[in-house]
């Protein structure tokens, strides 16, 4: 009986000859020999290896990307990251390899594995000409290979990171009638746990999106009042320990810094309002 193959995730690369040169690679990778490891044209049938450890169909591309590289592995291979397998070819070949991100609901979204070792998310494009023309239209970092790309960070990619919020799921855990409500809470408690965690997943963070948490901080009180009595002070002591933990990552600046960056009135505001971020992410180019 055959061994089942496993598919494990599918390259974009830049770079030519890539089909001549990836074995080596793969069979490093997985501790295997080149012969253990099928390097064939992805409508190729006749000459394939049947039995090869790790196979990796290949077809070629135009634009900014060169090549598609499709990786499956026998059910006994070990499994290795699409971060780790894209570096490294990236590193070995001295090339650009495009992997899907950890975002699967942001279709529009992918990284990139530069040569140096960086792994910026990226948004590439597939025309709808035949064959298919890929464009790497927006990067978070320059990449030589992508001279026309846009070098921005990516907005879109930050809220949906999920971020661990023990001390409201202590009071209020997942799935209980009165997370939605208390929602603000969440989100205070991920804003602290993002300053503490170096902003993920680019280190940076709009001062529009701060804002917008400050202002979800000022319905707290609000949002406490509608729970029943009982429920008042355990999600108050929560909340102020949060509190406790973003005064502790941050500092009082008057508001000075945020009212630059966001252009927004400090006038008539709470406490938190008027302190920022030790390193403030808005002020990080990252690029």
């Amino acid at each position: 009986m055959e061994d089942v193959q496993l598919v494990m995730c599918t390259l974009l690369t830049t770079g030519d000859r890539i089909p001549d040169r990836i074995a080596p690679v793969l069979a490093s990778l997985f501790s295997l020999t080149v012969d253990e490891v099928d390097v064939c044209d992805q409508s190729d049938f006749d000459s394939r290896n049947w039995d090869a450890a790790v196979t990796c169909e290949y077809a070629p591309l135009s634009g900014d990307l060169r090549w598609s590289l499709s990786i499956t592995t026998a059910d006994d291979t070990p499994q290795l990251s699409e971060e780790v397998l894209a570096l490294t070819v990236a590193r070995t070949l001295g090339v650009v390899v495009v992997f899907s991100s950890d975002y699967p609901d942001i279709s529009w979204v992918d990284r990139a594995a530069t040569a140096d070792g960086h792994v910026p998310y990226i948004n590439t494009t597939e025309s709808e000409d035949d064959p298919p023309r890929w464009t790497v239209a927006v990067s978070e970092i320059f990449i030589p290979e992508f001279p026309d790309a846009e070098v921005r960070f990516i907005p879109e990619i930050i809220k949906p990171l999920q971020l661990p919020t023990p001390l409201t799921d202590s009071c209020v855990p997942k799935g209980h009638s009165q997370r939605d409500t208390l929602y603000p809470l969440v989100n205070w408690e991920r804003l602290t746990v993002r300053m503490a965690t170096d902003w993920p997943p680019s280190s940076w963070y709009p001062a529009s999106m701060y804002v917008e948490d400050l202002e979800l901080r000022d319905q707290i009180d609000d949002v406490i009042a509608q729970l029943p009595p009982d429920d008042q002070q355990r999600v108050r002591e929560a909340v102020q320990q949060v509190d406790e933990t973003y005064r502790a990552l941050t500092h009082d600046d008057c508001g000075e810094n945020l009212a630059k960056a966001a252009e927004v009135s400090m006038a008539d505001r709470a406490w938190y309002w008027y302190r920022r971020p030790m390193n403030p992410p808005w002020d990080n180019p990252g690029k």
